[in-house]
């Protein structure tokens, strides 16, 4: 029998197909996120729940044998995410491989997806697109990665709690102001709530619950040469303890004093 990989619905549970509700409630095991969550979702579509085991980021990879033996015994398993497809931005991806890599046949429920979602009512054309993902939390890579992914052609698309979304969009409005962002919010649940706006016009009040933020097509960030740079980014780092300021501001102040003299 195959591994099923189950998309389930993103906050409308009316997005659940009869086939997602057939496989789930034919499978020998389910494994999921949150046992707690999954059952709720169970429960609500009246279908009679199989055993369910936790699958997540901390422990997926000891869950692969368990998996391997129970599909070399015959058993169906369902593998799904608290909500969307698993494996984009979600726990599954080594469990899926590692049922290719033993030879066992797997199987996609296809259905919703928080990123092809929010791209549909985007407005922009994605083909290409670029998926990043949550960013990181620290204000130097998250620049380095804004940098990185605006030389890629056509939309990006990142996922960041509603919490920190605001450094996030402070961030692109600072290295791209050109662009236009497309704050999606509670997608297909009561209070969704899509935003297009200017990067520089888009709010970075907090949000409740998760985002996923589209970033349209634009220039691509300057990258800045080795050498006189790097040297100069040196000095600025010693100056912004010498002036008690941030290391951006010491380096702006020193490339205006550069701009002054030339």
């Amino acid at each position: 029998m195959p591994l099923m990989v189950v998309a389930t619905p993103i906050g409308n549970l009316e997005d659940a197909s009869p086939r997602m509700i057939r496989v789930l409630s034919e499978s020998d095991l389910i494994l999921c996120e949150d046992t707690r969550r999954t059952r709720s979702m169970l429960s609500a579509l009246s279908i009679a729940a199989p055993p369910l085991k936790a699958c997540h980021a901390h422990n997926e990879p000891s869950r692969v044998p368990e998996v391997l033996v129970r599909l070399e015994a015959g058993q169906q398993l369902a593998l799904v995410s608290d909500a969307g497809t698993p494996g984009v931005s979600d726990p599954g991806g080594i469990i899926v491989e590692a049922a290719h890599a033993a030879g066992h046949v797997v199987q996609c429920v296809s259905g919703p997806s928080s990123v092809t979602t929010a791209l549909s009512v985007s407005g922009f054309l994605a083909t290409p697109f670029h998926f990043a993902g949550f960013p990181p939390r620290k204000i130097g890579a998250l620049r380095a990665q804004v940098t990185s992914v605006s030389q890629m052609p056509g939309p990006v698309v990142f996922l960041e709690s509603g919490r920190r979304v605001g450094k996030l969009i402070a961030v692109l409005a600072e290295l791209c102001p050109d662009r236009e962002l497309v704050l999606c919010r509670e997608l297909s649940k009561k209070y969704e709530e899509v935003i297009r706006r200017p990067a520089i016009e888009m709010p970075t009040d907090e949000q409740r619950g998760e985002v996923v933020l589209v970033v349209g097509p634009g220039q691509p960030v300057a990258i800045e040469e080795e050498g006189a740079s790097s040297d100069l980014k040196a000095i600025a780092g010693r100056l912004s303890q010498r002036w008690g300021c941030t290391k951006r501001e010491a380096y702006n102040a020193l490339m205006d004093l550069e701009k002054a003299r030339s």
